[in-house]
């Protein structure tokens, strides 16, 4: 299969065919997949996004670009409006490696409501006719250019860097991304190229036409006492392959807690061949630190953190009673007593303060404070958020409420974001989503309201 074909496949299994995914061999080479807006501009003064890129190898650069929406949309009609160059990066004023290191970083962080970059990024950057050159003879960096623009409809472009490039250019490519017209695109691109970092957002998710469903369907003790759990995914759509990139508190977990105790392994850990990755797929996991010897209150979760978009979150949790006699393997419901002393927190109110920055209040409603190993274990819980549904933050508890005012019965800690918001959002917040803590009441964690600054 040569380098175009194989592309065009990974680009119908991502974007349009999503159970034929696991045709597209990974090894190929490095990701950025990631959504975009670009905002207003006009000729002469373009909104631009840099994407950098950094070969390790000869091979093919294989840019796919598709807007989503267009606003207004009926400024657009038969023509594409917006450019997507690629050049390497001797178009820019030359960089050393820490400069450019440095420029990777930074290029594209900026406030999405103002301009371009910044005079730090922009001072990199030669002018639109240097960029360009002559039509009859483009500059040796100029690599090629598309137009895309039409709302539905993806366009692509390709260049091939041998070893001779390569050594020129010492790997650096940037593909650059313009809009030079009064108009707000929102969309999604996709960059394969022959490197080592993947560079994956989420947030594409929303784009696809159908979704996974992980479960948990089973748990039980093995013949050694050990807990294991029946996973699966029953939706019809793939996980992305980017999530088994992601690592830290970016991770896809599996997280199982037994007695008010938590164990937590991440995606690439429980799932290393990737079984869950197709529609029907199904995989055994044995937490091997768990050995469980009397009768335990058991629950385990499936992306604990909610980082992969379903078309089911309600079966993400499975809650047993296991280890003790005629109870192992059964699915019994837990049961908290009322009356013993134990925190409850939950999500009491989502506000804009007077600035318009989103606020979360978190309570103790229960009658008895929270442990203050919570906040010196390195081990928190986290108050996740989202906006319009997409995964937004996971905060941890030791920012949420750095003065520990929930290790008290009533306590109320207030979290401000910092997020000025300028449109209408919905807002979802979930306190301790890995279910660390043990409450009185597990139904009151979450928190959605619509926001109108």
């Amino acid at each position: 299969m040569n380098a175009m074909k194989g592309f065009a496949l990974f680009l119908a299994v991502t974007l349009c065919f999503p159970a034929l995914a696991g045709a597209f061999n990974e090894e190929d080479g490095a990701i950025i997949h990631k959504t975009f807006t670009l905002h207003k501009g006009e000729k002469g003064n373009p909104f631009t996004l840099h994407y950098p890129l950094e070969l390790t190898e000869p091979g093919e650069i294989n840019v796919y670009l598709k807007v989503e929406d267009i606003d207004p949309k009926g400024n657009i009609v038969n023509f594409q409006p917006l450019r997507a160059i690629v050049v390497d990066a001797r178009a820019f004023k030359k960089m050393e490696p820490s400069e450019w290191k440095q420029f990777c970083v930074n290029v594209n962080k900026y406030n999405p409501l103002e301009w371009v970059a910044g005079d730090e990024i922009r001072s990199f950057v030669k002018g639109v006719k240097s960029l360009f050159g002559d039509k009859e003879k483009p500059p040796a960096y100029f690599h090629g250019q598309i137009a895309f623009g039409v709302a539905g409809r993806g366009e692509s472009i390709k260049h091939a860097v041998d070893s001779v490039e390569l050594q020129k250019t010492q790997g650096r490519y940037v593909v650059i991304v313009r809009n030079m017209v009064p108009v707000k695109a929102t969309g999604g691109i996709l960059i394969r190229y022959p490197g080592k970092t993947w560079d994956f957002d989420p947030t594409v998710e929303r784009y696809a036409l159908v979704h996974p469903d992980l479960a948990v369907e089973g748990a039980a003790l093995n013949s050694n006492g050990r807990l294991e759990v029946k996973l699966a995914n029953r939706g019809q759509g793939v996980v992305n392959l980017g999530h088994w990139h992601r690592a830290g508190d970016k991770a896809v977990t599996l997280v199982a807690r037994v007695d008010g105790r938590s164990y937590g392994v991440t995606l690439q850990s429980f799932d290393r061949n990737r079984q869950l990755r197709l529609s029907g797929g199904t995989l055994s996991y044995v937490f091997e630190n768990i050995r469980i010897d009397k009768s335990s209150s058991t629950s385990v979760t499936i992306d604990a953190g909610n980082m992969i978009l379903e078309s089911n979150e309600g079966n993400n949790t499975l809650e047993q009673q296991l280890g003790g006699p005629k109870l192992t393997g059964l699915g019994v419901k837990k049961i908290v007593s009322t009356a013993a002393r134990k925190p409850d927190l939950a999500i009491t109110s989502i506000r804009l303060n007077p600035g318009k920055v989103i606020e979360v209040e978190v309570q103790n409603k229960g009658n008895a404070g929270v442990d203050q190993a919570f906040w010196t274990s390195g081990n928190a819980p986290h108050l996740n958020l989202k906006m319009n549904g997409n995964g937004w933050a996971n905060v941890s508890l030791v920012m949420v409420d750095p003065a520990r005012n929930l290790t008290r019965p009533g306590g109320t800690a207030v979290y401000s974001t910092g997020y000025v918001l300028r449109q209408n959002a919905e807002i979802t917040a979930l306190v301790d989503m890995e279910g660390m803590i043990e409450e009185t009441d597990e139904e009151n964690n979450t928190l959605k309201v619509m926001l109108r600054p």
